[in-house]
């Protein structure tokens, strides 16, 4: 026992305080360098702990913005779709338009009388004006014709209307030659010569022929003549008759009074 107390103590005794010492820092920088060690640990555990705060931020911001874009793109589609449909009645809408730009445009090509390579087209942005005017045009040719018709129908109050029909187409084939004559589309005749192309027996009935045609041919007109003449100054004279050859109806009133006329044997 004492043995063993004596060789600790002998040990100690062989251990320099300078030995200790150095020992001692030493294990002292251990510690520091330990703890250093640590605090850089809890730094970077701290940095990646702020790295994982900050993507799942992100990932967050990520989602929202996927879904207001999945939102924009079922809002686009909705549009899309909206502008589809608007397209297909745009174009229903343009193919009735152009059916009935077609139609009218027939209507009035129908209407007008072109003796001239004059047409319509159907772009034409002048439409609505001409069917207007085409419009108008329809209803005064059913005037002309209805007028016409009761003056065709004349001859069932006269039994001699046929030889009259015959008579009125001489003074208007005497008119023609005249307007040829003088290269104008209006022929200009006083009562002398309605009376002699007529055949009256007085040459004053040319004035009642005169007031006969005005009111049973279309395109013929009885005037007051504005030049004086010596059958003025003797109170009968005063008045004559305006061929109008560009008139619309003319023409057809003398191709049926003439195959009338053709039909019963001829003039």
């Amino acid at each position: 026992m004492s043995n063993t107390t004596a060789s600790g103590a002998s040990t100690l005794e062989n251990v320099s305080i300078s030995d200790l010492a150095k020992h001692v820092q030493s294990l002292s920088d251990r510690i520091d360098d330990l703890e250093q060690e640590v605090a850089e640990k809890d730094e970077r555990i701290n940095n990646l702990e702020q790295r994982v705060n900050e993507l799942e931020d992100y990932r967050t911001e990520a989602a929202k913005e996927r879904a207001q874009e999945r939102q924009q793109l079922s809002s686009l589609e909705e549009t899309t779709e909206t502008m589809e449909s608007d397209i297909d009645d745009l174009t229903d809408a343009e193919e009735k338009n152009s059916r009935v730009r077609a139609s009218v445009s027939r209507i009035i090509n129908l209407v007008r009388d072109y003796e001239t390579e004059e047409g319509v087209d159907d772009d034409s942005p002048n439409l609505a004006a001409e069917a207007t005017n085409a419009g108008r045009q329809l209803f005064e040719t059913v005037q002309r014709s209805e007028q016409n018709t009761e003056l065709v129908n004349f001859r069932e109050k006269r039994a001699e209307s046929q030889q009259v029909e015959d008579k009125y187409l001489d003074v208007l084939e005497h008119a023609k030659n005249v307007a040829k004559t003088n290269d104008v589309m209006v022929a200009r005749l006083g009562y002398r010569e309605v009376a002699t192309h007529y055949g009256c027996a007085y040459k004053n009935d040319g004035y009642r022929v005169m007031e006969e045609m005005a009111e049973r041919v279309p395109g013929v007109t009885y005037k007051e003549s504005r030049t004086l003449c010596v059958d003025d100054a003797m109170g009968v004279g005063g008045h004559h008759i305006e061929i109008t050859f560009a008139h619309p109806d003319l023409a057809g009133w003398m191709r049926a009074h003439e195959a009338n006329a053709g039909g019963n044997g001829g003039r």
